[in-house]
């Protein structure tokens, strides 16, 4: 062979190996391009899916949302037959089933047992109740094929498994691992978003719950299916709901036939609009109640995603308009009776003054007697009313000075000796002796005392018992007035010394006339003097209602039980 041949040979050979060389060198260029778009197109598709779950889902929690992406985009990643999906909400199983490739019945069967399967697996008490939902190509029973591959992603919300997607074919080894693995992250990522998301509104809704939990009003939310959301400590006091974790059903059961919740919720969901209760009477409580529709977040619907109750509690506003009502009726006819006394008494002194000229010394002295009582009367209830102004205002004052208490009890005693005698009743001390000197004002102490026996002598029937009595002990000086009349039920007890107070014989009828004024007095006056007033008395038992006066100093140790002598009655003081 010549030379020239063994040249083309060597050249012919050493172009082949060049190209051979070029070419496995383009190959390994194209397969490395073509892997780097798969990668772009994996990464744009992952990019496409978290950006329409954002866009479809805004900033809720709907996880059912978040899964219908998901499942609605697999058909650009890989062939399946079918997609599903189940999750958990409102406390049971939603089930959606999309056939891409024609199966039948026992395919999706053998789908749902796999899926419940793995979440029983991951959940513990999982809901019983499933709602199923088949969409795409119809079932066809002829198709045998069973499902020879498929995978399950769970999805979670922080430590919560919410939903599970199921991909499955009738095909061997359909999916590759960098295929299960994009979809693994899709999943793992909007779980994370979820889970921050989760996170900003739990604290939120942290800050939202300590806020309504300090409120005195009562507030409760619902969603659209009757759901309570949330629940307030005060709303929970006012229903009188004792569970820790109660539900709409409660509030149900704890009104009753007081007030239908219900249907007030549903009359404010569907008008979407506010539905007020100016009045309404819950467990003996008076509320105004404001039913509110509350709008959700997303511009989609405008309509209410649940709605918010208050219950402003105004129980004591009601009894104070009532109190004040019964007042102004009591007072109106306390003070027109000694003014017609007075009236009429003056226009018949005028009326026979005009026809005789002359009035009769007994005639003249009776209608003066008849308008000095009544004027002191009338000026008696008007002072009750100036004291109780002064004493609410802050501007009751005293004038104090060392005082004998005994001899202040004996003072307060002796006027009412002649009603006593009249209804035979017996007023009796009962004084523990020594007794210190008091720095006291004797005028307001008297004043105090005077209203005890009177308000005892009118509930304490006829041949009854008053006593009065005295004692030290721990600086303080306790007199009380007892007697064994009808008695105060426990419930008035409380009420006792408020303003405009009157103690009821029944719900609507007052035991007796009066302003309301004279225990709310007594309690101004001694709290005045540093003391305070009380109350012991059983309904038909009888009633004792004591105060305490401070003293300074030191009493004998030797404490003699000692009485004070009974004032006598004479013949002048039982003339009325």
């Amino acid at each position: 062979m010549s030379f020239l041949e063994i040249s083309t040979i060597l050249s012919t050979v050493f172009f082949a190996v060049i190209t051979l060389l070029l070419s496995i060198r383009q190959r390994k260029i194209s397969a490395r391009i073509q892997k780097q778009e798969e990668k772009e197109k994996q990464r744009l598709y992952q990019i496409s899916i978290l950006k329409e779950i954002q866009d479809r889902i805004g900033y809720s929690l709907d996880t059912e949302k978040v899964i219908d992406v998901i499942t609605g985009s697999l058909e650009h990643l890989f062939p399946y037959s079918t997609t599903s999906s189940i999750v958990i909400k409102n406390n049971k199983l939603l089930m959606k089933t999309h056939v891409e490739q024609t199966v039948n019945s026992s395919f999706i069967l053998q789908v749902k047992k796999t899926m419940l399967a793995s979440l029983q697996a991951l959940v513990p008490n999982l809901p019983i109740h499933l709602e199923e939902m088949i969409t795409g190509v119809p079932l066809d029973e002829a198709k045998t094929a069973p499902v020879k591959s498929f995978f399950n992603i769970p999805l979670a919300v922080g430590n919560d498994i919410v939903g599970l997607i199921n991909v499955s074919s009738s095909e061997n080894d359909s999916y590759k691992e960098d295929e299960i693995t994009i979809l693994y992250q899709i999943v793992a990522q909007a779980s994370n978003a979820l889970s921050k998301l989760q996170d900003v509104l739990d604290t939120e809704k942290g800050k939202l719950t300590a806020m309504i939990s300090s409120l005195a009003d009562g507030v409760f939310m619902v969603d659209t299916h009757k759901n309570l959301l949330i629940i307030n400590s005060a709303a929970s006091s006012f229903l009188g709901i004792a569970s820790k974790t109660p539900g709409f059903t409660d509030i149900l059961t704890a009104t009753g036939t007081q007030y239908d919740f219900s249907q007030k919720i549903d009359e404010a969901l569907q008008k979407n609009q506010l539905v007020e209760e100016k009045e309404i009477t819950i467990n003996d409580k008076i509320f105004q109640a404001f039913i509110t529709p509350v709008q959700g977040f997303s511009a989609e619907t405008s309509k209410p995603i649940g709605a918010s109750i208050l219950l402003h509690d105004i129980t004591i506003e009601r009894n104070v308009t009532r109190i004040k009502e019964d007042f102004t009726h009591m007072i109106v006819h306390e003070l027109r009776a000694p003014l017609t006394a007075i009236k009429d008494s003056a226009e018949l002194m005028i009326e026979v003054y005009d026809e005789k000229g002359t009035l009769q010394k007994e005639q003249q002295r009776r209608l003066l007697q008849i308008i000095d009582r009544q004027s002191k009367d009338l000026l008696e209830q008007i002072n009750q009313v100036l004291d109780a102004a002064k004493i609410e205002a802050g501007r009751f004052s005293i004038e104090k000075v060392s005082s004998d208490l005994p001899e202040l009890i004996q003072n307060a005693i002796e006027p009412f000796m002649p009603q006593a005698g009249k209804k035979q009743i017996t007023i009796s001390t009962d004084i523990y002796y020594p007794l210190p000197k008091v720095e006291v004002d004797p005028v307001r102490i008297g004043q105090v005392l005077n209203n005890l026996i009177s308000n005892s002598l009118k509930f304490t029937p006829a041949n009854g018992k008053i006593v009065v009595s005295a004692k030290t002990g721990d600086g303080f000086v306790t007199i009380s007035v007892a007697d064994n009349g009808m008695g105060i039920a426990e419930n008035d007890q409380k009420d006792l010394f408020s303003k405009y107070y009157q103690i009821r014989t029944t719900p609507h009828q007052l035991a007796k006339k009066g302003t309301g004024l004279g225990l709310f007095i007594i309690k101004g006056i001694v709290e005045a003097h540093g003391g305070s007033v009380g109350v012991d008395s059983k309904l038909g038992q009888g009633t004792t209602i004591y105060f305490t006066l401070p003293f300074e100093g030191v009493i004998k140790p030797e404490i003699i039980q000692g009485h004070l002598p009974q004032p006598k009655l004479s013949p002048s003081s039982m003339v009325n």
